[in-house]
């Protein structure tokens, strides 16, 4: 195990400038001049970093206290802390897996799973049993629920098409409209809504994005109950290299802010850029096709004037001053390589599956690294992600949130327990190989 580093000096001038996030090169140095506030987000980054690095260690320590403590025979009884985790080494840890017929997407709403598979949406319960089912699907690939998890929306790339059910029993809407066909859609991988700007559209309800990695944007519908899908320009696109542009859009995912989270699986970038989605009124391209889009929203306060990629984004970018930069897939804790999907759970995390490197990371709401779980002992390229929350008390602050998470691994679902959740349903200890 390697042990935390000692900040190192400030470099003299005109020393060559060390990229971050990638082995250093021979007599480089930090960057000339780079004000110590400028080195927050890496700050933040390392200090995950150490946090995880050292969890192992603390809770090896605090179970032999504990374990001296049980054996002394005499005197007061002194509670032991925990270690965080629960399992030492993570806080979560694998609980189920569950074979699935060619699994392509999920979601989780009202504590229930919806799932796609090769020609079905089936609604499920935690432990994947069928609700409810909707079959003779051509080629489903993507799918998401409204801001009031009232509707489902789904993307057939067979037939080009969204349609939309009730979460409730997976019924089409009653002499409503419940389907559109998007010919501009070359093909959808991840879908979410937002309302925010919504009030754009007069009657709309929500605003629907499509991530459409062939046409190089991300599509904006608004939706309107009685009128179905209305174009309303785009999100982003493809060609530029600013925090704007997503190369190769993929999983999308809604924060706690509203705003809108939007993977980029290119192999030179592996980056999760956050979004203020509200469609821009100001901007429109000379022939019509561009317009409206969103702008990269900072995570956190800005490192430097203007901000710096880094502040947009989650994964390795370039940080102030940093003109060096070259983008790639990265192991380091807080990068990735090429994620595909993205979710939140109810306290706002950022939980994200880092397929190439067969793992999940978990973000808090501002965008600082806290954990990672799974391996790929564990996971195949995870391409899917899903999080339910549970209520244990009538507190507001009496919630496990992410109490579960669910992922897709190659043809399988797998279920993930936290250690809170562990503790409160009173599970047996740990197998051996689990515990410290």
């Amino acid at each position: 195990m390697s042990m935390p580093t000692r900040p190192q000096p400030r470099p003299r001038a005109g020393a060559t400038a060390c990229p971050r996030n990638r082995p250093e090169r021979p007599g480089c140095v930090e960057r000339r001049g780079a004000p110590e506030r400028r080195r927050a987000p890496e700050r933040r980054r390392r200090r995950g970093r150490q946090a995880a690095a050292l969890l192992p260690v603390l809770g090896a320590a605090l179970v032999a206290l504990s374990g001296l403590l049980a054996t002394a025979g005499c005197g007061e009884k002194i509670t032991v802390p925990r270690p965080e985790g629960l399992f030492s080494t993570a806080q979560y840890q694998v609980w189920e897996r569950y074979a699935a017929d060619d699994p392509r997407a999920l979601i989780a709403v009202q504590g229930n799973l919806f799932v796609l598979t090769t020609d079905s949406l089936t609604k499920r319960s935690q432990n994947l049993g069928t609700i409810a089912g909707v079959g003779g699907l051509a080629d489903p690939q993507a799918l998401c629920s409204d801001d009031a998890d009232s509707l489902v929306f789904l993307w057939d790339q067979g037939l080009g098409r969204v349609s939309w059910y009730r979460t409730s029993d997976l019924a089409r809407l009653e002499n409503l409209p419940s389907q559109a066909d998007l010919p501009e859609v070359q093909r959808c991988v991840a879908m979410a809504t937002s309302r925010a700007g919504i009030e754009q559209v007069p009657g709309a309800s929500t605003f629907l994005y499509l991530a459409d990695p062939d046409s190089g944007v991300v599509h904006r519908y608004a939706y309107e109950p009685f009128t179905g899908l209305i174009p309303h320009g785009i999100l982003c696109r493809s060609d530029g290299d600013g925090a704007r542009f997503v190369h190769q859009p993929a999983g999308l995912a809604r924060d706690s802010a509203d705003s809108l989270l939007v993977c980029d699986a290119d192999s030179l970038r592996n980056w999760v850029i956050r979004f203020d989605s509200v469609p821009d009124l100001t901007d429109t391209a000379p022939d019509g096709q561009d317009p409206l889009r969103g702008h990269a929203a900072l995570f956190d306060q800005a490192t430097c004037v203007p901000p710096a990629a880094a502040d947009y984004v989650l994964g390795d970018a370039a940080e102030c001053d940093e003109e060096d930069w070259t983008g790639g897939p990265s192991e380091e804790l807080g990068a990735f390589d090429r994620p595909r999907a993205v979710t939140t759970d109810g306290s706002g995390r950022i939980f994200v599956a880092d397929t190439g490197n067969h793992r999940v990371q978990v973000f808090s709401p501002r965008g600082t690294f806290a954990l990672t779980f799974g391996d790929a002992s564990e996971l195949d390229r995870p391409r899917g992600i899903a999080t339910v929350d549970v209520r244990t008390g009538g507190g507001a602050g009496d919630v496990n949130h992410a109490a579960w998470v669910f992922v897709i691994s190659g043809a399988e679902v797998v279920k993930y327990i936290s250690a809170d959740q562990y503790a409160d349903i009173g599970a047996p200890p740990p197998p051996e190989e689990l515990q410290p």
